[in-house]
Parts: C-alpha cells; sequence; structure tokens
C-alpha cells in the first residue's frame, strides 16, 4: 500500500520523501484545490528528481472546474508537467480528457464526487488508472468498490475532514463568491452557527456545528489494506513541514509494522532520530467518521475550529497565574495549553516550569480542578523535528577491483541497479595489508545522505596483491561513483506513458444539473458523448442561487446531539421537525434531515431584497 503524503512546496515534498513517503501530491502554479499552495514547474521538477531517487513518485493537483477561457492555459500547464516527469495528474474537470494532452496517467480527484459506486464504476469503464474514494466510504463500501473495479484506489487516512461531500459543497461559494471547487475555500464550515426547529426556537445556540474532528486511521491500517485499499493518502497541503514530517513518519512506522515491510512501494529505508506522534500534531480531535458504516463515536468539535493537540491530565490547582496538572508528562517552557471553559476554547502559553511542578502561564483563566488540559504545542517536540538529520537511504553493496594501475568500483543498490567507474592510479603493494583494507573501506563508506552500506567486497589481481589506496583516490573514486548512481537511478526511473482516458461508457444518470460542476464546453461535450444532458451550468457560473442546496453531507447534527429518528423511538418535540434553520453570522441556510438516504442538506436561503 502506497503512503501518499501532501506537499505544500518542493521543500516539504522533499521532507515528505525523506520522513517515508512513497509518493506525495503537489499543486502547481494554478487550477488547484488549495489555491494559497501553488507551485513553479521548476520547483515542481527539483521535487520529481529526489522523489524519483528512491523510486517515489510526484503527482500533481490539477483538480479544480475550469471555465472555457482557461482551457488553452490548461492544456499548456499539463505539457510541461508531462515533460518535466510528473507520475501523474490529479483532475476534476472532464472537459481535460476532451483537450490535446500528452499520455499522462490520470487520477479521478475526490472532488468528482465518488461515492456512487455508479459513477465509480463510470470512471473506471472511461478509463482512470485510480480514483480517490470519498472520505464517507465505509470499508465495506471499499471492498465491494475493490470488486468491481480495475483501477487503483485511493483513500483519505489521516487529517481534516470536509463535512460535504467533496465536490458538492457550494456554502462559501454563496457566502463570499469564494469556490471550493475553485480552489479559494473560505472554509465556511468553521464559522459558528445556531440550530433553530421550524417554530424558530434556539436548540443549539452560537457553536461550530458543522467543524468536525480530524481522520484517523491508525488503527484500521491492516483492515484498509485488507479492503484493498491501493494508496493511503495523508489530508493537508496547507499544512505545515513539521506537520507532513511527524504524520508521514508516523503512518510510515506504522505501516512497515504491520505489514511486515511489504507494502512499501519505494525504495530506501529511514533513519529517525525522533518518535512521530499525531497526537502532537495539530488536530480537532480524532475520528474514523464512516469507515465502520454506522459510526459510533462523536464526528464534530463544537468548541473550536482550533487544534486541541495532546491530552496532558486534569487541574489539580490554580492560584492567580500558577497552575498544577496531575500528568507524567513533562512540560515545558513555551508550550501552549488549552482547556475548554465556559464553553469555548482557552489558550495560554507556559512562561515558567518550577522544579515542583507548579507552572506559571501568561493568561491566567477562571478554570475549575478537574478539567481536562490539552497541550497542542509542544516547543521541544517541534524543535526535534524542525532541526531532525532524518535520512532515506538505498542500501548498496560494494565491489571494489584493484590492480597495478586502476582501481574499479562497482556500486549495487537494493533494486539491482549497478554503477561501475574506474579511476587510474599508479598502485603500490600494501606494507600492511589489513591497515590497508580497513583505510579503504573506511573511506569508501562515507557514502553521504542517499545511501547506506551493507557490504564491501575487495577483489585483487591474479597475483592476490592488496595494494595501498591513497585516502584522497579512495575518496574521489567514490564521490565520482556515487554521484553518477545518483543519476542513473533518476534517469532510469520514468514514469509510464498511459492511454488517456477514452472508454465509450454510458454516464449513470441521462440528465444532470449544477451538481455536476459543469463550466466550460469541452467538459459539456463529454458528458452529452457518454449519453448525460447537462442542463444547467456550474453553481459558480449561476446568476442567482436562492434555494439552491450549497451542501450534501453525510453527517447529521441531529445524530451528533443524539437525536436521530432511527435510533430513537421517543423524540422530544423540538427535534421532530425535518426543517430546520441554521443562522449563521453572515447568512442563514435551510436544513432538511433526509433520513431516508441517511443525510443532512443544507440549502441557501433566499435573501431579502
Amino acid at each position: 500500500m502506497e503512503l501518499l503524503a501532501p506537499a505544500r512546496n518542493a521543500e516539504t515534498g522533499i521532507i515528505a520523501i525523506n520522513s517515508g513517503a512513497d509518493a506525495v501530491y503537489i499543486g502547481a502554479s494554478d487550477f488547484g484545490a488549495r489555491k494559497a499552495a501553488s507551485n513553479s514547474i521548476a520547483d515542481i521538477e527539483r521535487l520529481c528528481q529526489h522523489a524519483h531517487l528512491y523510486g517515489a513518485k510526484v503527482y500533481v493537483t490539477l483538480n479544480t472546474i475550469l471555465y472555457d477561457n482557461e482551457l488553452p492555459t490548461a492544456q499548456k500547464l499539463i505539457k510541461d508537467l508531462y515533460n518535466i516527469g510528473i507520475d501523474a495528474l490529479i483532475i476534476q474537470d472532464f472537459g481535460i480528457l476532451k483537450l490535446d494532452i500528452p499520455p499522462i496517467e490520470l487520477h479521478a480527484s475526490t472532488q468528482m464526487h465518488n461515492y456512487d459506486l455508479r459513477r465509480i464504476k463510470f470512471l473506471d469503464d472511461t478509463g482512470f488508472r485510480r480514483i480517490v474514494l470519498a472520505r464517507e466510504c465505509s470499508l465495506q463500501q471499499i471492498r465491494k468498490i475493490r470488486q468491481t473495479i480495475n483501477a487503483e484506489i485511493e483513500c483519505f487516512g489521516h487529517g481534516a475532514l470536509c463535512v460535504s461531500m467533496s465536490g458538492q459543497c457550494y456554502m462559501s461559494a454563496r457566502l463570499g463568491g469564494r469556490s471550493a471547487n475553485r480552489g479559494e475555500c473560505a472554509q465556511a464550515c468553521r464559522m459558528k452557527y445556531s440550530l433553530l426547529n421550524d417554530k424558530g426556537k434556539v436548540l443549539v445556540n452560537n457553536g461550530y456545528l458543522l467543524s468536525l474532528k480530524d481522520f484517523a486511521t491508525y488503527n484500521k491500517i491492516g483492515e484498509m489494506i485488507d479492503a484493498g485499499v491501493d494508496s493511503f493518502k495523508i489530508e493537508g497541503r496547507l499544512k505545515d513541514s513539521v506537520y507532513v514530517a511527524d504524520v508521514t513518519a508516523y503512518y510510515r512506522k506504522l505501516i512497515d509494522t504491520i505489514s511486515n515491510g511489504k507494502a512499501r512501494t519505494s525504495s530506501g529505508s529511514c533513519i529517525y532520530d525522533y518518535e512521530p506522534d499525531i497526537q502532537k500534531a495539530f488536530n480537532r480531535g480524532f475520528t474514523t467518521y464512516f469507515l465502520d458504516g454506522n459510526p459510533t463515536d462523536k464526528m464534530a468539535n463544537f468548541i473550536s475550529p482550533k487544534s486541541m493537540g495532546e491530552p496532558l491530565g486534569k487541574l489539580a490547582s490554580i492560584k492567580g497565574n500558577t497552575l498544577t496538572i496531575n500528568t507524567k508528562q513533562t512540560v515545558n517552557n513555551g508550550d501552549g495549553l488549552c482547556c475548554e471553559a465556559d464553553g469555548a476554547l482557552v489558550g495560554f502559553r507556559v512562561e515558567t516550569v518550577s522544579g515542583n511542578g507548579s507552572i506559571v502561564i501568561n493568561n491566567p483563566y477562571p478554570i475549575k480542578p478537574g478539567t481536562l488540559i490539552y497541550r497542542n504545542l509542544d516547543s521541544k517536540f517541534i524543535r526535534s523535528v524542525e532541526h531532525s538529520k532524518t535520512r532515506r537511504k538505498i542500501a548498496i553493496k560494494m565491489l571494489v577491483k584493484a590492480s597495478v594501475d586502476a582501481l574499479t568500483l562497482q556500486i549495487t543498490d537494493e533494486d539491482g541497479i549497478s554503477t561501475v567507474e574506474t579511476l587510474p592510479f599508479a598502485a603500490q603493494p600494501a606494507n600492511n595489508p589489513d591497515k590497508a583494507l580497513e583505510n579503504l573501506y573506511n573511506s569508501l563508506s562515507k557514502t553521504g545522505e542517499q545511501f547506506s552500506v551493507d557490504s564491501i567486497d575487495y577483489e585483487s589481481d591474479e597475483n592476490r596483491t592488496v595494494y595501498f589506496v591513497p585516502n584522497s583516490v579512495a575518496n574521489e573514486l567514490r564521490r565520482i561513483a556515487i554521484e553518477n548512481h545518483i543519476a542513473k537511478r533518476i534517469k532510469n526511473y520514468s514514469p509510464k506513458d498511459c492511454n488517456l482516458p477514452s472508454g465509450d461508457a454510458k454516464y449513470c444518470e441521462p440528465t444532470g444539473d449544477y451538481h455536476l460542476n459543469v463550466a466550460n464546453r469541452l467538459a459539456r461535450q463529454f458528458y452529452k458523448e457518454h449519453g448525460c444532458e447537462v442542463k444547467q451550468d456550474a453553481f459558480e457560473l449561476l446568476k442567482r442561487t436562492d434555494g439552491l442546496e450549497v451542501m450534501t453531507t453525510k453527517y447529521c447534527i441531529r445524530r451528533e446531539l443524539g437525536y436521530c429518528i432511527r435510533k430513537n423511538k421517543k423524540m422530544p418535540e423540538d427535534w421532530l421537525s425535518d426543517k430546520f434553520t441554521l443562522y449563521g453570522q453572515y447568512q442563514d441556510f435551510s436544513i432538511i434531515f433526509d433520513c431516508k438516504a441517511c443525510a443532512m442538506r443544507i440549502y441557501a436561503k433566499e435573501k431579502a431584497i
């Protein structure tokens, strides 16, 4: 199973590879679903060089919907990306399939709304090499999909959750014109709302009602492998390098342990100088979401969309700005602590820690003893990751051949790739053969950051003479051989050309509306060729959006609060209606609980004239 990590930029991508990622995904200069994480062709090429040294892959996100005037720019960008050797392109817009583009591997982004088995089968029949499944898919559904399609399956395994079905959220576009399908999501789901019933009664006041916890499947890895998941995806192209390094290293070690190292799809082994811990990374609390089917845990964090971090222990006492916590963990100066108080998340910084365990904070707050305290910034841990010397090394074997006039070094790596280099020099028999070999081996073993030497064998001439090799000669030969071997590995790595999706499969519905996200003539033409008439432009192109559904979600506020009609035989009268109002600071929305489909649908209310 491939471990796929996010990369905000080339530097973060390189750190992800060094931390154990089999592949990374990164945005290009335009048309990525994270507009704030764009990168130049030169930077992506630099990332490709580093990744391909280890047999790791680089996928580029071109997963926004495109307007007609953007199609030529997208076409040129795709050609440029192909020419620098990226491994695949992740797309949302079917119009790309009608462009004149090279034979590049294409992945169907989760923005294509890959939840309905019929649509997933259509993507497979059309010829996509990989399909990124919606986060809402359960293990049971993944198994069924695996049995139904030939394409690779990529699944999210860790990181932030979109409360909406991917590609089906228009809330941000409705609020301020910043479309999630254009890479400009304003995260309307992380804002405060109140919930009112059909009689106007406030049922929940001013909470983060749509803000989900973070996805974490560390205890489901084996089941995901057994279900047929080909790629395990970490979310987070806007996250910093510390987050990416920590989370990637954590799952690399976990996957290797569970699979006995057999799940890795790239080369080299990582040498870590810190213990990765996802509790110390940004998190709002964890949930397995719908992976087990019907969820039993709480999915949302109504208190705050900010990071909670790791639980430290309960507050023992507080006096002024000095507090004590019942914890077995060490707290350090500069740590960030937080807790829930009066229905909100309050935070404070550790100024000093005394010898008796009392902690002086910068922002005293009347917290009650017994309150659970979290650490959402572990200063010592962050410094250890920032200054980490974690490296990824490819195992090699060396064969040295010596003669009176030359020294030859053959390097053969764990993938069977060999490089042979010869350096002329006037050799003399060694006075102390054992010492000469020891010095030679020491010089050749200094292979730098990319390789680790498993063994060195010495082969002398027919006279079995051990020659004295000066360190300068051995070092120069090693340097030339290593440089050429790096170049050879990168050159030998070549992404495979792929037939572009072009199957004549019939689409699963004869007509479609704005939910198909069609914003250009080529996408419309694609659907028509596959038996679907698109009767409405994408949401972003509509002049009036009053009354339209702006979010479809499997998450349900009513179920989250314990009022699921399916699970409760006797419901409080206030919760019996199927129509509610989501009251926000900037705009109100209507909610309909579609219990038959086990979904929650949010609609834009008509604006007052």
